[in-house]
């Protein structure tokens, strides 16, 4: 397995192979390939999220070598990305011979993906003894469970390499696992003393300045984020990830302007536009600018023809997110559709049409989508679906269907409890209820979060309340005291 073929793409007798490729493909010249350049390029837009290209390119593949084994593997590997487990084993079975070292890996993706994780890990135990327990069997069947989000049984295969002398302060190809092993699982601290240590052996690398800067964003510390990718563009100030987390941490500062500038800056030179043009949305969105928010996604659509299903869905679901703040629910209604008949299981598109439904004040029709959505999405996302529908009743000043939905989070999750406190107080004060307000205000404070929205912060009478409170616990923890 090659899990980094990123500077070979580089290399210069790539960019000719891809040159050559996309000069058939353009003018539809007949022109052979090996299989290996065939399978490497799709490899690259696979890499680039270009689907449809990376699909084209091994089908081409499978015509001029219909038996060759990479292509296979890469054809069912891609099959099974999207579910279509089926059609994955109908091809895998089409391989010659079932004892390659890929097609064994295949196998053990296949069974992961129906959660067969035992007969997977007897698979990769017995590749592991016949490569006598390599450095590199080892990294191949980590990066795999790191791809499976199977974290328990990559720690163990790291394990090995630790139990093989192999460790943070001694191997850099170690150091890098580690370091990727730890962002995907959530550990961004013990990230950020490898990352560390790479960059006390080389302080020009501008991926381990890079992979610093996304470390601190995850601990949300923006200011030593900024700091760190701003080391990166000292040493190129054209670095294409460099740039691109710039524009995090100016969102995450609220920033806006400055992100924008720099995501424009990238479009046209991004190596994935999809990207950039949703980035660019959700800065606008975050700006309550939908209109901009809209305009960029109609571009996006127009200058980016190759979309996938899914890709398009998505983009049609941020036109009608687009509509309900503009208050053009009928237009939403005919994007939410088009997302929904792309990808009817989207549950962010189903959500949405909800919130339309709500606007178009068809009430039932509304509260059996939200209903359908939080059925059919895990027990980790429940709190969260809850406030973006009581957020749809606040948008719409609904506020006693609000009070309902922000008593559910309240009850149900009391350690994500904040928001809905802050839009319950917001909607008592709104329907002249003081008692209840000054109530959810008392808890919001006794909770230590101090900010609302503008709207409420700019009303006098509402942040003179919220002063007083604030003065009132201040004078009861000096008595304590």
């Amino acid at each position: 397995m090659n899990n980094d073929l990123s500077s070979y793409f580089e290399d210069p007798e790539f960019k000719d192979l891809l040159a050559k490729y996309e000069g058939m493909a353009e003018s539809h010249t007949p022109t052979y390939f090996d299989a290996e350049e065939l399978t490497d390029i799709a490899e690259y837009y696979a890499g680039q999220g270009e689907e449809k290209k990376a699909e084209e390119a091994i089908d081409f593949a499978l015509r001029l070598h219909p038996t060759n084994t990479d292509a296979l593997v890469f054809k069912s590997r891609s099959l099974c990305i999207k579910g279509k487990l089926s059609e994955a084993y109908q091809i895998m079975n089409l391989i010659e011979d079932p004892s390659d070292r890929e097609v064994k890996f295949l196998k053990a993706d296949l069974l992961m993906e129906e959660r067969r994780m035992e007969e997977a890990e007897a698979i990769h135990l017995e590749l592991a003894q016949t490569e006598n327990e390599s450095t590199e069997v080892l990294l191949d069947i980590i990066m795999t469970y790191m791809d499976a989000n199977q974290k328990e049984y990559a720690a163990k295969w790291i394990g090995k390499l630790r139990d093989k002398g192999l460790n943070e302060t001694n191997s850099q190809k170690f150091r890098d696992l580690w370091c990727d092993f730890c962002m995907t699982f959530g550990y961004p601290e013990q990230a950020t003393q490898a990352f560390q240590l790479s960059l006390d052996e080389n302080p020009y690398s501008i991926p381990h300045w890079n992979g610093m800067a996304k470390c601190y964003f995850a601990q949300n510390e923006i200011e030593k984020a900024h700091e760190a990718v701003d080391f990166a563009l000292a040493i190129d100030e054209n670095n294409l990830e460099a740039l691109e987390v710039k524009g995090f941490c100016y969102m995450q500062n609220e920033n806006y302007e400055e992100a924008l500038a720099i995501y424009q800056r990238l479009l046209p030179q991004a190596q994935v536009p999809s990207r950039i043009y949703a980035l660019l949305v959700k800065c606008y969105l975050d700006m309550e600018k939908a209109t901009e928010a809209k305009t960029t996604c109609l571009e996006w659509l127009k200058q980016c023809p190759k979309l996938t299903a899914f890709e398009k869905s998505e983009i049609y679901s941020y036109i009608a997110l687009c509509c309900f703040n503009l208050y053009q629910a009928e237009e939403g209604m005919k994007y939410i559709d088009a997302s929904l008949n792309l990808e009817p299981a989207f549950r962010g598109a189903i959500l949405q049409k909800g919130m339309l439904h709500l606007q178009l004040s068809q009430n039932k029709e509304a509260e059996e989508l939200f209903q359908k959505v939080l059925d059919i999405s895990p027990d980790d996302e429940q709190s969260e679906i809850m406030y973006n529908v009581a957020n749809c009743y606040f948008f719409l000043r609904m506020f006693p269907e609000t009070l309902e939905w922000c008593k559910k989070i309240i009850e149900g999750y009391p350690d994500e409890q904040m928001e809905a406190l802050h839009m319950a107080a917001c909607c008592y004060y709104s329907m002249f209820d003081i008692e209840s307000c000054l109530k959810y205000l008392t808890r919001v404070w006794e909770l230590g979060n101090h900010s609302f929205d503008e709207e409420y912060l700019n009303d006098k009478r509402f942040k003179h309340m919220f002063d007083n409170i604030a003065l009132l616990n201040k004078r009861n923890r000096t008595k304590e005291e």
